[in-house]
């Protein structure tokens, strides 16, 4: 039995009518192509410098860049004869091609998957302006699943110097009044009292987070600078590097909630082995 493959969907296909319409006018079965959750392609940002004689402008595309960035999408399960339909819709390989990616999906976990970029000899030196049609596939797109769709107007300006989230979650020693905020204090716009589900665990003279189904209470801290921010925290919190296995700490994407409403953001989650006994019930530091 041929095992699914896990797609990162970025572009159209985040209109399942756009995909619909694909597979009726080629005799194929859309229902191969499964949608799992929202997720974030990590160390890429999003661009449009691929001109589509089949869309009549622009069409998107991903690229690397460092891991203070993220871009927003949808995780797939994708069968066999999806999977070559989705290959054809992309025109893969002389148009598309496949890359490996990692991604972090709802819950904050990494996943290894594949997305589509735009070959190297397809791509333009300039700005390529998509139809209002294929960018509203998109922007609605993001907007239903609850994504900021920040990143595809940075895009649409031709701009990718700043990452699309510009949040941190705390919830130890870097809040406010704790030990560490005052490295942290230069970067911070501005602070709410903030929860994220999961476990707070007493690790000593810090507390680690493990994301799960209780709350932990902490603060969501808006960044200027995000990236000289980020790299700052990274050897505060021991973050190595995403798909590393010797990190103290791992650096993810969290669905935050706070009185003003639900921020997607960056925080950090405790990599090493914990127990019930080291659990803070209440999920607070303080």
């Amino acid at each position: 039995m041929t095992q699914n493959r896990l797609y990162f969907g970025y572009g159209s296909n985040l209109d399942w009518n756009d995909w619909v319409q694909y597979c009726e006018k080629n005799n194929a079965n859309p229902n191969g192509l499964k949608e799992r959750e929202p997720a974030w392609l990590v160390g890429h940002h999003l661009k449009f410098h691929y001109h589509s004689r089949g869309r009549k402008g622009g069409a998107a595309d991903v690229v690397s860049i460092n891991d203070c960035h993220a871009t927003p999408g949808a995780l797939f399960d994708v069968d066999h004869d999806a999977w070559s339909t989705l290959v054809a819709k992309e025109g893969a390989p002389n148009y598309y091609e496949e890359k490996d990616v990692l991604v972090i999906d709802s819950n904050g976990r990494l996943r290894e998957g594949i997305t589509f970029v735009v070959c190297d000899e397809r791509i333009k030196p300039d700005f390529q302006r998509p139809t209002e049609v294929y960018h509203g596939l998109i922007h609605n797109g993001l907007r239903e699943r609850g994504l900021p769709v920040k990143g595809l107007e940075m895009a649409m300006q031709h701009a990718f110097d700043t990452p699309t989230i510009n949040h941190l979650f705390v919830y130890g020693t870097l809040m406010s009044g704790q030990k560490r905020f005052s490295q942290l204090e230069p970067y911070v716009l501005s602070q709410h009292d903030a929860t994220v589900q999961g476990h707070l665990h007493h690790l000593g003279a810090y507390p680690g987070m493990k994301l799960g189904d209780g709350v932990v209470h902490g603060q969501l801290m808006e960044l200027d600078r995000v990236e000289a921010c980020l790299e700052r925290m990274d050897s505060i919190e021991g973050f190595l590097g995403f798909g590393r296995n010797d990190s103290l700490f791992d650096r993810t994407i969290v669905h935050v909630e706070t009185e003003q409403g639900h921020v997607w953001a960056w925080t950090y989650v405790y990599a090493g082995d914990v127990d019930d006994e080291s659990i803070i019930v209440d999920g607070r530091w303080r």
